[in-house]
């Protein structure tokens, strides 16, 4: 009799709980834009719930997406992984602003979050990731709330924005020529002469070729859409491409000869304005090119250029 009143019991305790979870969509993560990640990379993880049940369901989304989903991460001995100080911080706010959310069956919300606002990740390693999603926001440490998948997510060390540069510029350009200290004028003239001499390696030595794909707006457009392994294949694409004229063909036009017009430039910033001749059997065709340039590492890179006809000359 006692046991039989105790089965009752705990079956009215729990039954509100599996309510919950069965009326709750499956929430599943994945890395968003997945790439080679270091440790100053800024991890994006999609987040992803889905009505896989034949009913309507409703939910609670909280402006502030702390109060909606959590992270748990581990190293490769099971550590967990400190919370970022701006998650604390924000989840003892006492003002939470969410709106409900339907989803009727089939539908699915994706929302991406930066994982770095949620997880303190101070080293390199490996790491396995999941999310906590709270269809009636966070409020304490038993707050009802749906579990993800696990994913895996690699870090790797010593990595910076300019490293990354300077990573993309060999895998790209595949230099075995020693840079120099130049200035702007001179790296321009330095381009034009080995485009003369049809010598794509010192062509190439001075040229940001991802700053000179993505001047174009629509190939800008889609190059931020793509995975890092992505884009350093594009620009590979794109050398190509110049070489074989088939892309940006005034770029890579032999001029006969040419003149420095105009050069200015700040301890950063450069611009650079040439007239190039090109001869015709009737007559000298002049175009004005101005290059841009900036300075990395201590060498000016031309990063975008523009060019206008002016008045053709008879011979």
């Amino acid at each position: 009799m006692v046991n039989s009143r105790i089965s009752r019991l705990l079956l009215l305790v729990l039954f509100p709980v599996v309510s919950a979870f069965a009326d709750s969509p499956v929430f599943t993560i994945r890395l968003y834009n997945e790439q080679v990640y270091f440790t100053d990379s800024q991890v994006q993880v999609q987040l992803s719930l889905q009505n896989q049940s034949s009913e309507t369901q409703r939910f609670q989304l909280a402006d502030n997406r702390v109060f909606s989903f959590g992270f748990d991460a581990r190293d490769s001995a099971n550590r967990r992984l400190s919370n970022a100080g701006e998650f604390t911080i924000a989840r003892l706010s006492n003002q939470v602003f969410y709106r409900t959310v339907t989803l009727e069956p089939g539908e699915e919300l994706s929302i991406v979050e930066t994982l770095s606002d949620y997880v303190e990740f101070e080293k390199a390693g490996t790491y396995a990731v999941s999310s906590r999603f709270f269809p009636e926001l966070y409020s304490s440490p038993d707050t009802a709330s749906v579990s993800s998948n696990q994913i895996s997510l690699t870090i790797r060390p010593g990595y910076t924005d300019q490293t990354r540069q300077d990573q993309t510029f060999h895998a790209i350009v595949e230099r075995q020529l020693q840079r120099q200290q130049l200035s702007p004028d001179e790296v321009v003239s330095f381009l034009l002469r080995a485009r003369q001499q049809d010598n794509w390696e010192q062509f190439f030595l001075y040229m940001n070729l991802e700053q000179l794909y993505r001047q174009d707006e629509g190939r800008d457009r889609s190059f931020r859409r793509l995975s890092e392994e992505q884009q350093l294949e594009v620009l590979r694409v794109f050398r190509d491409e110049l070489i074989g004229s088939d892309t940006d063909p005034s770029l890579v036009l032999i001029p006969d000869t040419f003149e420095i017009i105009e050069t200015s430039y700040t301890p950063t910033e450069g611009t650079v304005v040439a007239n190039l001749h090109f001869i015709y059997e009737q007559f000298r065709e002049i175009k004005r090119y101005t290059y841009h340039l900036q300075r990395r590492n201590g060498f000016w890179e031309i990063i975008s250029y523009n060019v206008i006809n002016l008045a053709n000359e008879a011979r």
